[in-house]
C-alpha cells in the first residue's frame, strides 16, 4: 500500500522588525527581505541610515528556521527549501501580502507613500515570487545579490512589470559566475520588462553605505 500525501492549512505566528516609524514625516517605505539563514532582527540593522533618513523599515522574517551548524547554537531563518516547495512558496506569498495588507498599505495610503522592495541572496527570489504570484504593488524593486526565481513566467507579473527595477550585483561574489548578471537579466529582458543594472566592486554582502547609495531616493541607482 502507498502513502498519500495531504496538506491542511493552519495558523502560525509570523515575525517581523521595524526600524523607523510611520507618520507624515516618513519619506518612503522599505520592505526588505533576508538572505538564505539569516534573521531578520540583525538584517533590518543594515538599513539604519535610510531609517535615519526618515525611510520606514520593515523586515519579514522567514517562516522556517534551522540551526547553523549542526543541532544546536545559532539560528538562522529561511524562506523555502526544495521539498513541498509549492507549499512554502504559497505561504510566504500569503504572508507578505497580508503584512503589507495590514500593516503597510493603511500608512501608504494615509501618507501617501511610495513603497519598495529589496532582496537579498535567498530574498531575492522570495522578492521575485511574491511580486509575481501575490496581489501587493510597490514602486522599486531592488534584487541583490541574488537569484530572480527563474519558474516564473514574467510576462505575466504585472505587478512586477509595473515596479521601477533595479538589479544589483558584486564584482567579486564567491556565490555566482562572472556573468551570472547577464542570466538574470535575460529573465526580464526576455518578457519584455525594463531594469537597470549595477555591479559594485565587492562580495556577497549588503553593507549600510551601498543601501545608502543604491536606495535612497537622492543617490538613487
Amino acid at each position: 500500500m502507498n502513502s498519500q500525501e495531504h496538506h491542511i492549512t493552519v495558523t502560525r505566528t509570523a515575525r517581523f522588525y521595524t526600524l523607523g516609524g510611520l507618520n507624515q514625516s516618513t519619506k518612503d517605505v522599505w520592505i526588505v527581505l533576508h538572505g538564505h539563514r539569516q534573521l531578520a532582527g540583525k538584517f533590518v540593522l543594515q538599513f539604519k541610515e535610510l531609517a535615519d533618513e526618515g525611510s520606514f523599515i520593515i523586515a519579514p522574517e522567514g517562516l522556517m528556521r534551522s540551526y547553523m551548524k549542526g543541532d544546536s547554537g545559532d539560528t538562522g531563518a529561511i524562506w523555502m527549501t526544495k521539498e513541498d516547495r509549492d507549499s512554502d512558496i504559497k505561504d510566504y506569498v500569503n504572508y507578505l501580502d497580508k503584512l503589507f495588507d495590514e500593516i503597510v498599505k493603511p500608512a501608504k495610503e494615509k501618507y501617501n507613500l511610495n513603497v519598495n522592495g529589496l532582496g537579498f541572496s535567498q530574498g531575492a527570489a522570495t522578492l521575485s515570487r511574491w511580486l509575481a504570484l501575490g496581489k501587493s504593488k510597490i514602486n522599486k524593486a531592488v534584487f541583490w545579490c541574488g537569484y530572480l526565481a527563474h519558474d516564473i513566467d514574467y510576462s505575466k507579473a504585472e505587478n512586477l512589470r509595473s515596479a521601477d527595477i533595479k538589479l544589483v550585483f558584486a564584482d567579486n561574489d564567491p556565490y555566482y559566475d562572472k556573468d551570472f548578471y547577464h542570466t538574470q537579466g535575460k529573465l526580464l529582458s526576455d518578457a519584455g520588462i525594463e531594469f537597470e543594472t549595477t555591479i559594485f566592486s565587492g562580495g556577497h554582502e549588503i553593507s549600510p553605505k551601498l543601501v545608502e547609495l543604491f536606495c535612497t531616493n537622492k543617490k538613487g541607482l
